[in-house]
């Protein structure tokens, strides 16, 4: 079969800090792996930075089937439209969806008359699975961990889900797929960047995020010498995509090794960790940190107080948060993160955070908007309380329902926290410095950046880009 694998442009994701990160489809690169391993033909497209329409693509290579990644819920709405474009161009063509939203809640798909499949499972398998049979022509019913259309609006699950898949055995990602996209690719000040995957899954039981839910709380880890072989594939910018990173201490320091005897090393890395597994790592930390020129820990901090963190069920408190930046600053570890900022908010809530902030001089940090993301537990238990069930308002920077202060005012404070921040190239960080850490090469990519970036601290931004519910003040 001739694949063609698509990642969708969202036009959801203005805000935040989005245009600082955009990365590589590193799911749709494990798929290609898996697909180009079983004899068939793949492609990938990248329609953030794909200048070329899609019916060329479609015409120059004649797929016959179309796979589109639905990996946020913000792309919901781009690939039903895409799957209706693919149609249109060519009604022939098999199209299906699949990604973590997809997969997570598939029913914000369901409506797509254009989507021939949903695939639930890891795409690794899910996909190599229904490529076979439509090769040898063998009924869908029979692949695990799809839905099919039922013919009534509706869709139907094909039998029992696949079995997670035994990381040890997964093939490396294919990357060439992507290296004419490759120079776009950001994260931060750093260009182009690469990701790589030491881990799936988290065991950890945060109430706002799916990824432990739709893992079901598992934890698997890819073989330190395949990380090792990937990482020696990577160039010297990279970003680590797990969300349980460091996470077993015995099979961190042996991957730790692993890539240190490589002799590879990196100029930039980025790895999201929790701060209780931080701040009881001290020597993992050191072990690590001769990989790379500089390396940055994104933290989950999410809240500045016992109160809020319990909120949120992040299951750790305060001081593990701040032995987690003692620790990351000794061992010479640059410190980012991110707060969740609650629409229960009250102006002294917006206080005690900036206090934080300035007393801990946490100034790299970005704030989101408390959001139930469909998948998530808290999604379900908030239907009732929730005024907008438009996906493309789910970017972490949309109220969904009332907040207590006035909605205004809520904006006018959550601007202030983002003023308060690195980002604010008039205040806190002058554009110079900005361009003392970035390649020449690079500035007028930075300038644009930073110059989106203001619009974080302009509450009419907030106010005139986005629909707020008739019945907020």
């Amino acid at each position: 079969m001739k694949v063609l694998l698509v990642k969708p442009r969202s036009s959801a994701a203005h805000f935040g800090l989005a245009p600082f990160f955009r990365t590589e489809p590193l799911g749709l690169e494990y798929i290609a792996a898996a697909l180009g391993a079983r004899g068939h033909q793949v492609r990938i497209v990248d329609l953030c930075f794909e200048r070329r329409t899609m019916a060329f693509l479609i015409k120059s290579f004649r797929p016959d089937i179309v796979g589109i990644s639905c990996l946020h819920i913000l792309d919901a709405a781009a690939t039903l439209q895409l799957a209706g474009e693919i149609k249109q161009i060519d009604p022939k063509i098999f199209v299906a969806a699949g990604g973590h939203a997809a997969a997570s809640y598939p029913k914000a798909l369901e409506q797509g008359r254009s989507l021939d499949a949903i695939c639930v499972g890891e795409g690794e398998s899910t996909m190599p699975a229904l490529c076979d049979a439509l090769a040898q022509h063998k009924p869908l019913h029979d692949v695990p961990s799809l839905l099919l259309p039922t013919g009534d609006g509706g869709f139907a699950a094909t039998g029992e889900a696949r079995e997670w898949l035994d990381l040890n055995h997964v093939l490396r990602p294919d990357r060439t797929a992507v290296e004419t996209y490759r120079k776009h690719y950001v994260c931060l000040n750093y260009m182009p960047v690469w990701t790589l995957e030491t881990t799936r899954g988290c065991r950890h039981r945060c109430n706002f995020c799916s990824v432990w839910q739709f893992y079901k709380g598992s934890c698997r880890f890819h073989a330190a010498r395949n990380v090792r072989a990937d990482f020696e594939r990577t160039g010297k910018n990279v970003f680590v995509i797990d969300d349980y990173f460091w996470g077993d201490p015995a099979r961190s320091e042996e991957l730790g090794r692993e890539l240190l005897a490589s002799g590879e090393r990196k100029n930039w890395m980025l790895a999201q960790a929790r701060v209780d597994l931080v701040s009881e790592s001290f020597e993992l930390l050191r072990l690590w940190r001769p990989l790379t020129k500089n390396f940055d820990i994104f933290f989950g901090f999410e809240s500045p107080t016992r109160k809020g963190l319990d909120s949120l069920n992040k299951g750790t408190d305060i001081s593990k948060t701040l032995d987690a930046i003692r620790v990351a600053r000794e061992c010479g570890f640059g410190v980012t993160g991110n707060f969740i900022v609650d629409p229960d908010f009250s102006e002294e809530d917006f206080a005690e955070l900036w206090n934080f902030i300035e007393t801990h001089q946490l100034y790299r940090v970005g704030f989101t908007i408390l959001t139930p993301l469909p998948g998530t537990y808290y999604f379900e238990q908030s239907k009732a309380q929730l005024k907008v069930l438009d996906w493309k308002q789910y970017d972490l920077h949309h109220l969904l329902w009332k907040p207590r202060l006035p909605v205004q005012r809520f904006f006018e404070l959550y601007c202030e926290t983002w003023r308060r921040t690195v980002l604010n190239a008039a205040g806190r960080k002058k554009w110079w410095e900005w361009a003392r850490e970035v390649d020449l090469r690079h500035i007028g990519h930075m300038a644009r950046i930073l110059t989106r970036a203001q619009k974080l601290m302009d509450p009419q931004a907030y106010l005139a880009e986005f629909s707020v519910p008739t019945d907020l003040p």
